[in-house]
């Protein structure tokens, strides 16, 4: 059997309900050259035989069978399994347009090059096309990434695997695996330190993928603080690797810096002290916010003199003064 060009990965865990939809879709697909492989991550329900209907009827199909392992073992489980040269990731209760594969394949140049697609977000309700408002465009990180973070701050460098293609050489190369001790924001470790083995970022405005979107499930609530916090964590790895590395002029550096400490002041400080959070779970918390590493906490930085107190504080792990002065200044401000 010839070596396909793509390997779709799917893991699947009690999805019944959009199974068929979802296997149909990518079986449906104009690029044809592409091995589908089906991981049945120990699901109650009847996906594994829907898995085991489908391959009957289609060579290109592998289905493997596991007890319940998480999302991010069965998808390293598929790229065990994988022999494509690019690697594809869908959810299983999501579905594709037919030309999803087709349109990474057109603009597939080289292993260094990871090409990222619009997508839809759909529930009972309604569709929102082009969720991202991507458009066609190029960037060379090592000259580009100022403008990269200008154009698509909100999105670098999270984002979800599958509206991605990824090179199998750089994930073999750099034994690259979701790492299954993280139960949130596994997404965000995954690109982190897939994207820093890249070369070239190309975004396009197609929009084949449609992610099913359920604002009552766990994942779509507000984000708990240890998502939040594991977020920015790998986020300010992302963006210290960018500085160090990368050609950016130090206007844009200030700009990357203020960016970062606005998305740890409104996704984690504001939540902790808006939301009612008892004092001894802020302390907790921020106990855990001191002791991130020192690349994390470098872009807590702020013109402001009251937050440079705050972090100043923070970065010398004392939280109880820290609670103390931000519990004085929220009343002072009522």
């Amino acid at each position: 059997m010839m070596k396909p060009k793509i390997s779709i990965i799917v893991p699947i865990y009690n999805v019944e309900k959009y199974l068929e939809k979802c296997i149909s879709s990518l079986l449906n697909q104009t690029f044809s050259d592409f091995e589908l492989i089906l991981v049945n991550d120990g699901s109650p329900d009847n996906c594994g035989k829907i898995c085991d209907s489908f391959k009957e009827k289609d060579s290109r199909i592998k289905v493997l069978h596991l007890e319940n392992g998480g999302v991010c073992r069965a998808r390293n489980k598929g790229m065990e399994l994988a022999t494509g040269d690019f690697y594809v990731f869908v959810d299983s209760d999501d579905w594709v347009e037919q030309d999803f594969l087709k349109d990474f394949a057109d603009h597939l140049e080289d292993d260094e090059m990871l090409i990222i697609q619009d997508c839809n977000r759909d529930n009972d309700e309604k569709s929102e096309t082009h969720f991202f408002g991507f458009q066609n465009k190029s960037f060379v990180l090592k000259e580009d990434f100022g403008k990269l973070f200008h154009e698509n701050a909100h999105y670098v460098p999270g984002g979800y695997p599958w509206n991605k293609i990824y090179s199998a050489k750089i994930i073999k190369e750099n034994n690259l695996q979701f790492d299954p001790a993280i139960k949130l924001a596994d997404d965000e470790k995954w690109n982190f330190e897939y994207f820093v083995h890249i070369k070239k970022m190309k975004f396009i405005d197609k929009a084949n993928y449609h992610y099913i979107y359920n604002p009552g499930s766990i994942s779509n609530q507000k984000r708990p603080f240890d998502r939040e916090l594991t977020r920015f964590e790998f986020k300010t790895k992302f963006f210290d690797f960018a500085l160090k590395n990368y050609q950016i002029s130090e206007t844009d550096k200030k700009k990357i810096i203020a960016e970062v400490e606005k998305h740890f002041r409104i996704n984690i400080l504001d939540r902790m002290y808006k939301n009612g959070v008892s004092k001894g779970d802020r302390l907790s918390q921020l106990k855990e916010i001191s002791k991130l590493p020192n690349a994390a906490l470098q872009f807590l930085q702020s013109d402001l003199k009251f937050r440079k107190i705050d972090y100043s504080l923070l970065r010398n792990r004392k939280i109880h003064l820290f609670d103390v002065f931000k519990n004085m200044r929220l009343k002072l401000n009522a």
